[in-house]
Order: structure tokens, then sequence, then C-alpha cells
């Protein structure tokens, strides 16, 4: 469709409401992009026969590197045994689409993604790693970054986003490492975390429509009688009273990885890694870490339950995505509102075309939507009311299970300095460094199952049975963040306002 000779009236243009206006459809932005590449190419045949070369300009795509740090002790590692050594990642690459300009005031040209893509890519190949789960990767760029240039390094990949979202999670596996056998996803609004073969179960209710979800893999090695693993990602609920629907969506991610678990294979380990917008004394961190008797301290129950009292505004749980600022200076953001999911849809189909969802080359499903809703149990209907406090804390009971995170187990072994036990439980001081916040959000996680536990003192690197910590990726202190304004990202640091997260870790099966 070509560009309207007369534009619509201002006032009848508009969404009722504000958005978009009507007339902004993907052949129009088509149209629009056309016209402004048209305009480049006549301006530089211009200065081509005026003698004027083109400057590009100057920008340090480096970024800062940081070492793999050795967990040093006896005994964990297998001796003469099959084994698979395996480097995993989280990461949050900061999605462009969430990029405001109020957030990040001293930013600059490193918001633009032309400079962000190459540090972000070049971070990418350095740290080398087998297993990746990024979150906050935009749709708008998986056809023409993400998709080629990871299968160009040798991974498959499987990308999820929630209903309408603009962003989502990318798993991305080495091929000559393993192959998917099986996928799941977890859509967070439509699970009350209910688990039928349990009588005594109580479901639970969303506190709000989040449209988070999480996204789980079951990947073979290639190698002969090497077993595998299962491996999944989210990015829980962020708000600043979110604190109990992320305690809730964090149980429901476990229920979830165990059943799917179960469905594959018991004997292989469960790593969870992502940005679970949680800190280390928070409800959602010690629920999935502690036992009932020490998860509740005093701090972390208060938080809770005034983030129960919190009544949600008509899309207040959307509001991280309600208003996002274009950036003027980069022609290649893109702003894709609420009011407008078909362009996203366009921008799914050409994904989709370059990775077939098939299990041997790679998925990309369609946006996890609310119509996919669960059908409605006598326990569903029998809970029209508020979930309590004491709901959530019985689903993380129901479990069985506890995470155990590779940081919080093993970091103050290798970086004493960078890993407080007494308040953070042994994690670093932080992972996501932007101009507003600074503290720890990300995390890997395996699961301990009751009879697979192992001892994780400073001689054995073994964190639950099966599975031992060989290498931790180094993270900053504070002082080495340089003098202010340091918020990431910036030019020549860091490609995101998150610095990723690895481990190597040896899988015995």
């Amino acid at each position: 469709m070509s560009e309207p000779d007369t534009m619509p009236k201002k006032e009848s243009s508009k969404k009722k409401g504000g958005g978009r206006p009507d007339f902004v459809t993907p052949e129009y932005i088509a149209a629009q992009r056309a016209k402004r590449e048209q305009a480049k190419a006549e301006k530089a045949r211009s200065n081509a026969e005026l003698g004027i070369l083109p400057v590009e300009p100057v920008f340090n795509t480096n970024f800062r590197k940081r070492p793999m740090l050795a967990v040093c002790g006896k005994g964990g590692l297998a001796s003469g045994a099959a084994f698979v050594d395996v480097k995993i990642m989280t990461y949050n690459v900061l999605g462009q689409a969430l990029i405001r300009r109020k957030l990040f005031p001293t930013n600059g040209d490193a918001l633009k993604w032309r400079w962000r893509s190459k540090m972000l890519l070049s971070e990418l190949k350095y740290y080398n790693a087998d297993i990746m789960c990024l979150q906050e990767v935009d749709l708008a760029h998986m056809a023409t970054f993400y998709v080629p240039e990871l299968k160009k390094l040798g991974y498959d990949l499987l990308y999820l986003r929630g209903d309408g979202k603009n962003h989502g999670l990318l798993i991305c596996w080495r091929i000559s490492m393993c192959s998917l056998v099986e996928s799941e996803s977890v859509v967070y609004d439509n699970d009350n975390g209910y688990d039928p073969a349990d009588v005594d179960a109580k479901a639970t209710v969303p506190q709000a429509r989040t449209r988070n979800v999480a996204s789980l893999v079951a990947l073979k090695f290639n190698e002969p009688d090497k077993g595998g693993l299962i491996i999944g990602t989210t990015h829980l609920f962020w708000h600043p009273h979110g604190t109990f629907e992320r305690t809730r969506q964090a149980a429901v991610l476990v229920r979830n990885a165990k059943t799917f678990a179960s469905q594959i294979d018991r004997r292989w380990p469960v790593f969870l890694a992502g940005d679970f917008n949680s800190l280390p004394f928070d409800s959602p961190y010690l629920c999935l870490t502690k036992g009932k008797e020490t998860r509740n301290t005093v701090h972390s129950y208060e938080i809770l339950r005034s983030s129960w009292e919190h009544e949600y505004k008509r899309k207040e749980a959307d509001e991280e995505e309600e208003v996002v600022e274009r950036d003027e200076g980069d022609e290649e953001s893109i702003d894709w509102p609420e009011e407008r999911p078909e362009l996203a849809a366009a921008a799914q189909a050409v994904v989709a075309e370059l990775s077939p969802s098939t299990p041997a080359d790679g998925q990309v499903p369609k946006a996890a939507s609310a119509a996919e809703t669960v059908g409605e149990s006598r326990q569903q209907a029998a809970i029209r009311k508020k979930s309590t406090i004491e709901d959530i804390m019985e689903l993380h009971d129901n479990n069985n299970v506890l995470l155990r995170s590779l940081y919080g187990a093993f970091y103050r072994h290798v970086h004493p300095e960078n890993a407080d036990l007494e308040l953070r439980n042994g994690e670093p001081a932080f992972s996501n460094w932007a101009f507003t916040w600074r503290g720890l959000l990300d995390y890997i996680f395996v699961m301990e199952y009751p009879d697979r536990r192992a001892c994780d003192s400073a001689d054995k690197r073994e964190i639950v049975q099966g599975v031992s910590v060989l290498e931790l990726l180094r993270l900053p202190e504070p002082e080495e963040m340089g003098e202010e304004p340091s918020g990431q990202p910036r030019e020549g640091q860091y490609p995101s306002d998150h610095l990723c997260l690895m481990a190597k870790v040896r899988v015995v099966p």
C-alpha cells in the first residue's frame, strides 16, 4: 500500500485513548522507510558528485572483558566416568523497544542499536557459551540480527514472547554439542499452579495480567550415553509492588519445570536461568532457595505483605510498555505499542520463515496468547477471590524441591570481596547497573531434588548430585564501574544495563 496522498485529519487519526494513529500500518512504515532510504541515497550521490566523502561516526564498540574464575577444590568431579562440560549463560540484553531517554539520560549514542548490536555480538562471541538464555530480545531484531548472526556462530534457537509484547525470551544451544528433544512454554497469566494429582492443592489467582512467560527446553547431548539436560529461562514480572506476583510466578515456574523434566528423563539436571527481578533477600529468591523454616525473614515478609495489599489499576501491570519513547536519532528503533499488535505479527512471520518450527532446525513459536487459556477446574471456579500469602507459600511447599544458585553457592570462594554471605546469601553485589537502580536480579539455578543433595563446601564442587561447578564469570565490584554517571549501557563498556552471568558446569549422566 502506498503512502496516503493526504494525511487523515488529526482529530480522526488517533485512536480513542491515545496510541498510534490508525493509518500507521506495516505498509505505511515500509513506505516511510523507503522514502528515508531514497533520500539518503540521493544525498550520497549528490555528495559524491561534489567530492564529499561519507564520514563514519566514531564510536568505541569494544567492551570490558571479564575472566572466568576457577572454583578450586577436591572431589565432586568425575574420574574416568562419562561427563560433559557445558558453559551456560544468562543475559538480559536490554530490549531496544523498552529504551526511554528519561531512564537513560546520560548514555548518549550507546543506546543506539547500530552500536549496541556490534558490542553485544562481540561479547557473545568472546564468551562463547554453549547454551545461552537471553531476555528482552526484540522481535524486530530477530530476523535481521539474532537469527542470522547466531546461526553463523553454530547455534540453534527457540524464541518465545508474551501476548502483545514486542520482546521475548531466546534460548540458544550449540548444535555441535546437543540437539532439541522437546520444548514447553509457561504462560503465567493462564497458570494457577494447581496440580490435579494433589487433591489438597489450592489453585491461585494471578494478581495482575502481566503477560510474562517462561520457556523450557530439553537438550540431548550428541555424544552417545551422555544423557542431556533441561534448561529454562524467564523474565519475571517487574513492578515496584510486584513481589507477591513474582513469588507466585516463581512457584509456577518450578512446578512446570519439574513436571516437564519428569516427562523427559528425571535423571537429567534442571537449570533455570534468567532475570528474576528479585534481590537475594526478597521473597521470590528465598522461596526458591530456602526451606519453609528459613525463607520468611521479617523484612521479606513485610515487603510481600505490602505487595499483596496493592491493588493494580487498569493496565498498571503493563505500564513498562505503555509509552515507549522513540529515539529520533536511531532510525532502526521501532515502537510497537499495545494498540498495534499486527505490527509485531508481521515481523513474526518474517522470523518464522528464517527459523522453521521443527525440532531439528530451531523454533520461533508464536506469541503465547491469553486466548490459550487452561480449562477451568472446580478449584479455579471456587476461588474468584484474591489468593493469600499462605496460598503462595503452599504452592512452593508442594513443589518439594529447592533451587541452588550457582553463584550463591560458590562465588564467595572465587571472589570473596564481592560476595556477602550474610546480606546477599553469597551472591555478587549486582548484575544490573542502570542510571536509576543497581542490584542483583539475574541468576543461574539448578534444581535440587530431596534425594539428590550434595555438599557445597570449598573442597567440593558438586552442587547437586551429578552437577559440578567448575568456573564462574567474574562480576565487577561497584567501585570498578567508574565515576558517575556510570549507568550502563555505555560506550566502550557494556552493551546492556545488565551484565551477563556464565557458569561452566560438569554434567555426569
